[in-house]
């Protein structure tokens, strides 16, 4: 990548001089002084921008372990302390609130037990985690310092929207632990889905050089303003290096999930109240579109006079090519959004206002609660009892003494089911607690927002953290 940009750069200097009408050289006006406008951005935008250390349980169950899937990075000189310590990580953040707020992603910091922050000017801090959603990969988090140590300095907010594909993008971060490396190009394309695990999704892509240590990190415009945050990587070849192809969440998406982490621990996810399936395109009629199948009763696309039949093809102008496609936009767009509809009905092309509903996580659909049970982050959970162990095939441990609560179910997409955990797994300890009723289980949870899970599986003990929770205040 970054000889061909090189090449790009000396290319643009050098352009040939067509010669005048007397055959004589023309004269050439003084080039645009491009390279100063990155250094005076860089001057600018680089002291919002934070490194982030993240100290890590030894051992975490494969799901939740998202920190070896795009940007994990250990650096040599951490191996010795990692063995008796846990493994260390590295990501990087934006300040966006003079406090000490910062935005990154979850997977920098979503199983961490200590966190460690570096600011541009050098300064160390502690941080806490205020909240962190494993469904779209946000996180926020406090630094904690003395009240004579702010106000820090801030990111401008940017309109994710209003950028256009083919501008200018600066991104600054921490690529294999090369603190506050800037790097730019440009925003190559928007709207990209189904990507990754994560539920809700609508990734800028730019070919701006990110590389791993860069997640977390802010992506700027050539106004300063923060327009994204970086967070995946695409390589053909499966190597964790930069191949020209990264994504960031736009940060109007991104700061509308902080503001529901900071305002309730969890994010609140959208519906449409609709079923539908893909219309595949045809000769008579060559658009492809989301066909509604199912309409729910009282829900908003009922209210809006969405009909069984009708096919979405655009919401906010934006094609609809799928199921899917309806689905990742309406949760990118969140609950109580304003959605305009591009909606074919027969012959006629109609134009609905809708506004989005907000779901709540649950178990799977017509699973009958026992009388035991109790429902947390989308699974189901009783007291463990030999009859329920041997239909689900869970082998117990030696201990008599065993308590804790079985798993029945896990709601697919769930803050369970992207933390890793599955149906027959046993919790013992949460947030460090053992845990053996659901009432003990509502005490352990109050106020929190992410936990941390002890949980057995194939005799064997894991840990996970299930995050993006609902705050239990007293």
């Amino acid at each position: 990548m970054r000889p061909f940009f090189a090449t790009c750069i000396a290319a643009f200097g050098l352009l040939a001089v067509p010669s005048g009408a007397d055959g004589g050289p023309r004269t050439r006006s003084a080039p645009h002084a491009l390279g100063s406008d990155f250094a005076d951005l860089a001057a600018q935008v680089g002291p919002t921008t934070v490194h982030i250390e993240s100290r890590h349980e030894s051992v975490l169950s494969t799901g939740l372990n998202q920190l070896s899937r795009d940007f994990a990075f250990t650096l040599p000189r951490q191996a010795r302390a990692e063995a008796s310590e846990g493994p260390v990580s590295t990501g990087s953040g934006v300040l966006i609130d003079a406090s000490g707020l910062v935005l990154t992603n979850h997977h920098v910091v979503g199983s961490a037990q200590t966190v460690m922050v570096t600011l541009h000017d050098k300064r160390r801090f502690q941080a806490e985690v205020v909240g962190s959603d494993p469904r779209t990969d946000v996180s926020v988090l406090q630094l904690q310092g003395r009240v004579d140590d702010g106000p820090f300095p801030t990111a401008q907010l940017g309109d994710s929207d209003a950028i256009r594909v083919g501008e200018w993008v600066m991104a600054v971060g921490h690529p294999f632990d090369f603190q506050f490396s800037v790097t730019v190009g440009i925003l190559s394309a928007r709207g990209r889905r189904n990507l990754s695990r994560d539920e809700i999704q609508d990734y800028l892509q730019t070919d701006a050089a990110v590389n791993p240590g860069s997640s977390g990190g802010p992506l700027f415009n050539m106004h300063g303003e923060l327009v994204g945050i970086n967070t995946a990587i695409f390589n053909p070849s499966q190597t964790a290096q930069n191949a020209g192809i990264a994504f960031a969440i736009p940060s109007n998406m991104a700061l509308r999930i902080a503001r529901d982490l900071q305002a309730t621990g969890r994010v609140g996810r959208a519906v449409l109240g609709v079923e539908a399936t893909t219309r595949s395109p045809t000769a008579d009629n060559p658009r492809p579109g989301a066909e509604i199948t199912r309409i729910v009763p009282d829900g908003p696309a009922e209210n809006a006079g969405l009909r069984r039949g009708d096919v979405v093809v655009s919401v906010d102008q934006e094609p609809i090519g799928s199921r899917d496609d309806l689905r990742s936009v309406v949760l990118a767009r969140g609950p109580s959004a304003a959605l305009n509809l591009g909606v074919e009905r027969g012959t006629r092309t109609l134009h609905l206002q809708v506004q989005t509903d907000a779901a709540r996580d649950s178990a799977l659909p017509g699973f009958r609660m026992p009388p035991d049970g109790s429902e947390w982050a989308g699974m189901v959970l009783t007291p463990p009892t030999p009859e329920s162990m041997a239909t689900l095939g869970v082998t117990p441990p030696e201990d008599k003494r065993f308590r804790g609560l079985l798993v029945l179910a896990v709601a697919p997409a769930s803050a369970a089911s992207v933390a890793g955990l599955a149906k027959g797994d046993i919790l013992l300890r949460i947030a460090g607690t053992p845990v053996e009723d659901s009432a003990q289980l509502t005490q352990i949870l109050e106020g929190r927002r992410t936990a941390m899970i002890q949980f057995w599986r194939d005799d064997r003990i894991f840990n996970a953290v299930v995050g993006g929770l609902e705050r239990r205040d007293p």
